[in-house]
């Protein structure tokens, strides 16, 4: 009885951590992040700017814009962009903060032994069926909002992502979010919707 009583309690505890998070990244006007992700020996570092479900993402190779329905991703290579309509999932392994909003409908959370100042959490995907198997997922105590993020994909590849920083931002409009064909003269837009 004791053993059950204490696994609610710690499970209680985690569901709390991430609905704080959840909050209060939802709630901010905006989030501003830089990252660091890491996969299959090769990195890539970029900002990131969030607000709801909206978000930008800017490298050197690309810059995607999702409108909460929309996303743009135009790749500095092609020289094209490519609109299409993600679905959640997919939206979880563009957007790592997505994977906090979504937790109580997608993963099984387990608190893990954390260094100081921060909270580690082990989300493990409820289906089968999930690109994303399981994420092992870092938070600053303080903040709460994601330091480090890795990921392991249903094809066991490794997914690393760092965040070195995390700061709120204003009000933006939706035009930040959209893709502006006048900043990308002649570039080729591709619907795949």
């Amino acid at each position: 009885m004791a053993a059950l009583s204490f696994n609610a309690a710690g499970a209680e505890s985690v569901s709390q951590i991430l609905n704080s998070s959840a909050n209060k990244i939802k709630s901010a006007k905006s989030l501003i992040a830089g990252y660091t992700i890491t996969a299959d020996g090769h990195s890539q570092s970029g900002i990131m700017t969030i607000s709801g479900e909206r978000f930008t993402i800017s490298s050197p190779q690309m810059v995607s814009w999702f409108d909460g329905k929309t996303q743009w991703t135009y790749s500095a290579h092609s020289g094209e962009v490519n609109m299409t309509e993600p679905t959640a999932e997919e939206l979880q392994q563009i957007n790592p903060f997505a994977i906090i909003r979504s937790f109580n409908n997608r993963y099984k959370a387990q608190l893990l032994k954390s260094p100081a100042g921060s909270k580690k959490i082990r989300l493990t995907a409820l289906s089968p069926k999930s690109d994303i198997k399981g994420v092992v997922l870092t938070l600053n105590a303080k903040t709460l909002f994601p330091t480090h993020i890795d990921l392991t994909m249903s094809n066991n590849q490794n997914v690393s992502i760092a965040i070195s920083r995390v700061e709120e931002g204003s009000t933006l409009p939706m035009s930040h979010f959209r893709f502006d064909a006048k900043k990308y003269p002649g570039v080729e837009v591709i619907d795949l919707r």
